[in-house]
């Protein structure tokens, strides 16, 4: 192995490092976080996420008996229970980071943690 062939295997190993770090950057966003609760596409529910807040745990009602059962805490969120028959969406376990999401499909429930002020971007010029 020369001094060549070090520098090329140094020089990528620290862009791996820096590309990891971004990545763990973006997913630990400072600011709030919060979560909100879809049905049919409709917000049903949402609460923001704080350290010392209360364990919050809720009942997500889609209609003819089916139902959810969401676990909210400053740790993680999870979908505790639920009456569907695949039972993935409670299978799938807890999110803890902004952008993440669990699905449950035979119910049209969506539990979603999003990160600070999310807002709908303009429109710009050229799409419209």
């Amino acid at each position: 192995m020369k001094i060549g062939d070090l520098v090329v295997y140094l020089f990528a190993a620290a862009l791996v490092a820096v590309g990891l770090m971004g990545m763990y950057a973006m997913g630990t966003q400072g600011g709030d976080k919060s979560v909100v609760v879809e049905l049919d596409g409709k917000e049903v529910y949402s609460c923001r996420i704080y350290k010392g807040m209360a364990p919050v745990e809720f009942r997500v009602d889609a209609g003819n008996g089916k139902y959810n059962v969401v676990s909210v805490t400053y740790e993680e969120v999870k979908i505790k229970e639920a009456n569907c028959p695949d039972q993935v969406c409670v299978k799938s376990g807890p999110i803890r980071h902004a952008g993440q999401a669990i699905v449950c499909l035979p119910h049209r429930v969506v539990v979603k943690i999003t990160a600070g002020h999310e807002e709908t971007p303009d429109v710009d010029d050229i799409a419209s």
